[in-house]
């Protein structure tokens, strides 16, 4: 017998759930992001605030630069990004 959360009710129908596959099945969440991604779509680095930074591939702009977890910048606003960064 299946619960009352067991099935996936749409949400706007089926319209909804091809948007969402669409825009989010293939967007993971950054695990890096370099500062200038930090400062532009974060949520701000709180001041005194003490980060490990080193060279690796920024989640949100693609570029291989210094890059620290998106948690240090109060994770990202929205996500994904549908535009063009720096």
């Amino acid at each position: 017998m299946a619960g009352k959360g067991d099935t996936l009710r749409p949400v706007n129908g089926d319209r909804y759930r091809a948007n969402y596959e669409r825009i989010f099945a293939r967007s993971v969440y950054p695990a890096w992001i370099c500062r200038p991604c930090g400062e532009a779509h974060g949520r701000g680095m709180p001041e005194g605030h003490v980060s490990t930074w080193h060279e690796d591939t920024c989640g949100v702009c693609g570029q291989l630069t210094s890059v620290t977890e998106p948690r240090d910048f109060g994770h990202l606003k929205k996500w994904p990004i549908l535009q063009k960064t720096h």
